[in-house]
């Protein structure tokens, strides 16, 4: 019956993806209303392990409305409003704990019931040589932006910045508040395994997700202590010729600084209609104040290559990881060049890492991209609870971690898109514990429609 519905379900977001959109005309002559963007988004799991690891169930929507308001005195305004549960009641929520597995990082309830969030509300001021900001935003940077399903994560954040010197670009802004989306919980409890190093470092349905917390809530759970949230300080610097430097540090108020660095340069072959695209990275992890996170010392150091085309894109990258333990990663941030559909090892302690990856372009609205990934054996331990090996204690890894990615996505218009993706993972814990199988073989289905 799940089975059938799942292609009834298929078939009905493949004629609504490949629908024409259209564009909502907030304009009546010469006055602008400001602009209104709607989303469609359908995904569902078509197929798994049966081995209670990988998710094997779950068929989620997400509803989107935003409106940004035309420019008044450099004023603007913006507002989104996130939708997101079961689509249909096709997911089955009575599942067999050692054969089957909630897709739980689709939904913000356990049960799949529908949540509306209003997950943006934000005022922005736009000036020659400086902008401000402020409320509720996705608030894209290195360490607050991630791979998400259905609701993303958002922040309660001020700030502004500067550009009053030649080529450079200088930010402050103070993060206060946090709300986890839907796939913070594969963050932590699949992806990240319980190892606090993948975007979340708790549970997060026992707070809440798409609910607004305290900074220290967001990375401790409940009763937490109080903090003053996140200092954010940036500076990017473009005065050398197809080349972008950039600097961050994440002062997080008695728990952790981070400090993280990125370089790129491009080397056009025109002749060749290709281009050369060069990248490194270097992360830095301390504690701070009363060290509420506890001892900290982690660093990361990234290259990355990519030759493209219009046509096709290849692309390496290294990541290797050092100090004396894993990386608190709990606000939401992937910005390791390592990273995978479901893998974020580069992150855990004393891993060297490798991706290797392909695009190819078939057709006009057709592509497909490939990539494999290698992880040493970290020395990271896991919560043998979170990988249902035990009840109590703590597993250490047996082998490298490894994961093949495979998709295919279709962009019938410019609003509208078809994905496919396959992932076949190998945990680190692979036959840890009582020797359960942490492995994956998974097939996702993705459909979304913009308006």
């Amino acid at each position: 019956m799940q089975a059938g519905l799942k292609m009834i379900f298929s078939a009905t977001a493949l004629c609504l993806a490949t629908t024409p959109g259209w564009a909502l005309d907030l304009k009546s002559g010469d006055t602008d209303y400001g602009d209104l963007e709607l989303l469609v988004k359908a995904m569902s799991v078509l197929d798994a392990e049966d081995n209670g690891y990988d998710p094997s169930e779950g068929t989620a929507y997400l509803l989107k409305a935003k409106y940004l308001s035309p420019q008044f005195n450099n004023f603007q305004v913006g507002m989104g409003l996130y939708g997101n549960g079961d689509l249909f009641g096709i997911t089955d929520f009575d599942l067999d704990p050692n054969t089957e597995r909630l897709a739980r990082g689709m939904f913000v309830r356990d049960d799949g019931s529908t949540k509306f969030q209003l997950g943006e509300a934000y005022v922005t001021y736009d000036h020659d040589k400086f902008s401000l900001h402020g409320g509720l935003e996705m608030y894209k940077t290195p360490l607050t932006t991630i791979t998400y399903s259905t609701i993303p994560n958002f922040y309660t954040v001020f700030g502004g910045s500067i550009t009053a010197l030649p080529k450079t670009t200088l930010g402050l802004s103070q993060i206060v508040e946090m709300s986890f989306g839907a796939r913070s919980m594969t963050d932590f409890g699949l992806i990240g395994e319980g190892t606090k190093s993948a975007g979340a470092a708790i549970k997060t349905s026992t707070i809440g997700q798409a609910k607004f917390h305290d900074i220290s809530t967001a990375t401790f759970g409940k009763n937490a202590p109080d903090t003053n949230g996140i200092t954010v300080f940036s500076a990017e610097y473009g005065g050398f010729k197809n080349v972008k430097l950039q600097l961050w540090d994440y002062y997080v108020d008695d728990i952790a600084n981070n400090v993280y660095a990125e370089a790129g340069a491009v080397f056009p072959f025109k002749d060749k209609g290709m281009k050369l695209k060069l990248d490194g990275q270097l992360l830095y992890q301390s504690d701070t104040g009363s060290s509420y996170g506890g001892d900290l010392d982690f660093n990361l150091f990234g290259l990355k290559a990519t030759l493209a085309s219009k046509k096709w894109a290849v692309f390496g990258a290294y990541n290797n990881s050092g100090g004396d333990g894993a990386m608190l990663n709990a606000w939401g941030g992937d910005p390791a060049y390592t990273g995978t559909i479901f893998s974020r090892n580069a992150y855990r302690e004393n891993v060297s890492a490798y991706k290797v990856g392909f695009k190819y372009k078939i057709l006009k609205n057709l592509t497909f991209i490939t990539a494999y990934a290698d992880y040493g054996q970290s020395d990271t331990a896991a919560p043998a609870k979170v990988l249902k090996v035990g009840s109590s204690g703590f597993v250490d890894p047996v082998t490298d971690a490894t994961e093949l990615d495979l998709v295919l996505i279709y962009k019938p218009t410019k609003k509208s898109m078809l994905k496919m993706f396959y992932a076949d993972r190998t945990s680190e814990y692979d036959g840890s514990g009582n020797g359960r199988e942490l492995q994956q073989k998974h097939l996702r289905f993705v459909a979304s429609i913009g308006f």
